[in-house]
């Protein structure tokens, strides 16, 4: 893409100003912009939504057909005792002639007969383990009659009062719930810190192609258009993301997907501000490794270590969602590049403790204040020399002090 229109000479705090709003109404009026911007705006409602409106997550429904009456009490009873299952059932009688015609054309997912269970396909698992349960407990009952119990006490034979189930630490009933939130939120984390440092990068490489980057630094020092470019993509970057948020938050409060509290939001609010420490400290680095490159064709070379540094954060993401308080996800959390994907989820699911979280910010912001001065100076000495690849040392050398 080339930039075009010359800066005028101003001081270093307008001069970013004037960058970072050039980033911003330039990126907004690509239409690759504004499409991925839409598709994503349609797979977060699709996510928030979806789940609810298949029933997924929720009680298992099955149809069962009963064609002979001795068979109704066993499905009754697995009527009955589908909730301790996480499932329901629904019973239709049909005629014997029927029940052939009813399973092909799925009207039931099952036939119960005094025979056993007949079905189109292999039948769920789930719904096999219901009827059995059910025809155990009838067996059983049947056999106490037969030998004299009297049916109440038969019933309470069959059916004692359940164990108490009691745990040191309380449940958190929307556990799951939040799960899925945490997942979601690591996809959406990754997905902007890789994209929005990937736009970084490519800005850097089509200035110093198209020598824009030469008028640009007639007017304005280097490190002020290194700053300019990675706030006004920063700021465009967290627009996005808000919107999103705000969006799937709302779809999926609205679905019943989530139950919204002040937890959830704050631990919203905390992800967004992830994503603004883990942008500074990957748009550096990418703004970096792009600027010592002249062609497209060579930035995925010098970016590639970092695409994988952000690849590796990712998948232990995976790791701390399925277990936020073990070593992994205590670790991760004080890695700088790898902790704005590993502590949002740990916020979300209620595993970090406000220490930690302060901690982790304080060490993930003084590596990027650290990192900022040093990706600065690089590209000044490397953002003006044109050839081949640009080796660090030689970058160092030549910035302007």
């Amino acid at each position: 893409m080339t930039r075009s229109g010359e800066i005028p000479a101003v001081g270093g705090r307008e001069a970013v100003r004037l960058v970072a709003r050039r980033e911003i109404t330039e990126r907004v009026r690509e239409k690759s912009f504004l499409i991925s911007m839409l598709v994503s705006v349609i797979i977060v409602g699709l996510v928030a939504v979806l789940p609810t409106a298949l029933g997924l997550g929720g009680e298992k429904e099955y149809t069962v057909g009963v064609v002979d009456p001795s068979a109704r009490p066993v499905a009754d009873a697995a009527a009955r005792g589908a909730g301790a299952f996480d499932a329901r059932l629904e019973i239709q009688r049909l005629a014997p002639a029927d029940a052939a015609k009813a399973l092909a054309d799925g009207d039931v997912d099952a036939v119960l007969g005094a025979r056993g269970i007949r079905s189109q396909e292999k039948p769920d698992d789930e719904l096999v383990r219901v009827l059995q349960a059910a025809n155990r407990q009838v067996r059983a009952a049947q056999a106490l009659r037969d030998a004299g119990l009297p049916p109440a006490q038969a019933q309470r034979a069959l059916a004692p009062p359940p164990l108490a189930v009691t745990t040191v630490k309380p449940v958190d009933s929307a556990a799951e719930k939040r799960g899925g939130f945490a997942f979601f939120a690591v996809i959406l984390l990754y997905g902007q810190l890789i994209g929005f440092g990937y736009f970084v990068a490519m800005g850097v490489v089509e200035e110093k192609s198209s020598r824009v980057v030469e008028v640009l630094l007639s007017t304005i020092r280097p490190r002020h258009l290194l700053a300019g470019k990675i706030l006004g993509l920063g700021v465009l970057g967290l627009g996005q993301l808000l919107v999103l948020a705000v969006l799937g938050l709302a779809m999926a409060g609205a679905a019943g997907a989530l139950d919204i509290d002040g937890d959830l939001i704050v631990a919203a609010a905390l992800a967004l501000v992830w994503f603004v420490v883990g942008y500074a400290f990957y748009a550096a680095a990418f703004a970096t490794a792009a600027s010592l490159v002249s062609r497209q064709e060579d930035l995925q070379s010098v970016i590639t270590p970092l695409t994988l540094v952000l690849l590796v954060g990712f998948f232990m993401s995976f790791g701390v969602v399925s277990d936020p308080d073990g070593t992994l996800a205590r670790v991760s959390s004080f890695i700088p590049p790898i902790a704005p994907l590993t502590m949002p989820p740990r916020i979300a699911l209620g595993e970090a403790s406000v220490v930690e979280i302060v901690g982790a910010f304080a060490v993930t912001i003084g590596a990027t204040l650290l990192l900022i001065p040093l990706a600065a100076r690089i590209y000044s000495g490397a953002v003006l020399r044109m050839g081949g690849t640009i080796k660090l040392r030689d970058a160092w050398r030549a910035a302007r002090t």
